[in-house]
């Protein structure tokens, strides 16, 4: 038999034992969801529900003895399983599932040892979140080697692949919140899959891949230029290249793109995992042109997983704005009309409509319309009220109109002038403060937000604002 005859017949083998590889490293993931899951104490037996069978082995104690212990000791198969898939292994995908497996046996190990309550208090949609959650790490990890298969695609169907996941990108930021079970996507009571695999696990690495493949391409055309000016311009685009995540999340950050503020420790860990990944991509096969094209697949694949998250964290911020300050006003604003002519609020929102206050009650803007039928909530308590709607992450958005004491005011009026009268609500009991500056005023009982000094301040546009409280700041909080 020919070498060219023998060909096929290795490639053949090679491909069929990569496949068994990943098999066997989502098969090795689905053990370690089992074995090493919470009691069944209070819980169903179902298909889905974790055991603890490798928490019982005795020869395993020393393992599972401290979380460090079980984290490496569970970790070092799945290492194995992705090393050896990726040696025999040429599908992206099934290297893209390979490492999923892994940081899968590294969540389930954590919340098995470390937070079985999670499990036991959410049940199978623990699992589900965990297992999501490392599908979109492990799949982001994997985004270069998904972009170099993709840019070999032909355009109709590089986009045929692409935009169903930009689509399930918007819809589960836009769609997930903590607070209502009816949205979709939202299959946990937090939204953890969007926050922690979207906005956290995916935002780092699409901001380190962006900065490695800014360096790679900086080496790349370094190896073709000589001179001093040549040199100086390596040396100049490799900082900017090692310094761009850390400042991609402080610009995301500061914008209030993200759940979280970017501090020191953030930016270090940023700048030396990019510098170490651009020293070893640089030596790894790098011979020719083979690094210009490693450059622009690293590239892509940053640019693959930003779009998505960009786009859909700007549009869920949006939504928020638009409906925190602008539909919900339009209903403020009708009962503020309706209690002035009635004394009274109405008992329910399409009151306002009868009554000709409102056109027609708007909707929250949250989500996509056909996924998510949503409204404004409100209860009717006389000379109160509360408008609640539900936002991205964990927002539950609830307004109460201002205080007012009948007797007081009574009071007030036969004794006081306008001025006077102003004047001393201002000063009752510490409860509202007036701005100087902007003339509008904020509780003062309730903690001050620092994210809310570049937004609309409360109470714009209602006339007399005096005393009216958000429970939710005026963008989506930082979470930590």
């Amino acid at each position: 038999m020919t070498e060219s005859q023998a060909a096929p017949g290795r490639s053949l083998g090679r491909t069929l034992l990569g496949w068994a590889a990943v098999a066997a490293a989502l098969a090795y993931a689905v053990l370690i969801h089992y074995g090493v899951g919470p009691s069944n104490k209070g819980m169903a037996w179902h298909w889905y529900t974790p055991r603890t069978f490798l928490l019982d082995v005795e020869l395993l104690y020393p393992v599972f003895e401290t979380l460090r212990r079980a984290l490496v000791g569970t970790a070092l198969p799945a290492v194995a399983l992705t090393l050896l898939v990726f040696a025999a292994c040429r599908s992206a995908v099934g290297r893209a599932l390979a490492l999923a497996s892994l940081v899968a046996v590294l969540l389930y190990t954590f919340y098995g040892v470390r937070a079985p309550f999670v499990w036991e208090f959410f049940h199978w949609r623990a699992s589900a979140v965990l297992a999501l959650t490392a599908v979109v790490v492990g799949f982001s990890l994997a985004a270069p080697l998904l972009a170099a298969s993709w840019l070999r695609l032909p355009w109709a169907l590089r986009l045929l692949i692409y935009l169903p996941i930009v689509f399930a990108v918007f819809a589960v930021v836009r769609n997930a919140t903590g607070t209502d079970e009816s949205l979709r996507f939202a299959i946990s009571p937090w939204p953890a899959v969007p926050v922690f695999g979207i906005e956290v696990g995916a935002l780092f690495i699409a901001a380190w891949l962006a900065g490695t493949g800014v360096g790679l391409r900086a080496i790349a055309t370094s190896r073709r230029a000589a001179g001093p000016r040549a040199r100086a311009s390596f040396v100049t685009q490799l900082l900017l290249a090692i310094a761009l995540p850390a400042l991609l999340l402080w610009i995301g950050s500061q914008l209030g793109l993200f759940p979280f503020r970017a501090g020191a420790k953030t930016f270090i860990g940023a700048n030396l995992a990019t510098a170490f990944a651009i020293v070893v991509a640089s030596y790894a096969r790098s011979g020719g042109d083979a690094l210009a094209r490693r450059a622009r697949f690293v590239l892509v694949g940053a640019a693959l997983i930003g779009i998505p998250l960009i786009g859909s964290e700007t549009v869920a911020r949006l939504d928020y704005y638009v409906t925190r300050e602008i539909r919900a006003r339009r209903i403020l604003d009708a009962l503020e009309l309706h209690l002035a002519r009635e004394t009274v609020y109405p008992d329910s929102l399409s009151d306002l409509v009868k009554a000709g206050d409102i056109d027609s009650i708007p909707e929250p803007a949250i989500g996509f319309g056909f996924l998510y039928d949503a409204h404004y909530r409100y209860q009717n308590f006389g000379t109160s009220f509360i408008l609640e709607f539900p936002a991205p992450r964990w927002v539950e958005c609830a307004y109460t109109p201002p205080f007012t004491d009948e007797e007081d005011g009574a009071e007030s009026d036969e004794n006081a002038s306008d001025s006077e009268l102003q004047d001393a609500e201002g000063a009752d009991g510490g409860e509202t403060q007036l701005s100087e500056a902007t003339g509008s005023s904020e509780v003062s009982d309730l903690p001050p937000n620092p994210a809310d000094a570049d937004a609309p301040e409360d109470g714009e546009g209602t006339g007399d604002s005096l005393g009216e409280a958000w429970s939710c700041p005026s963008k989506p909080p930082e979470l930590w």
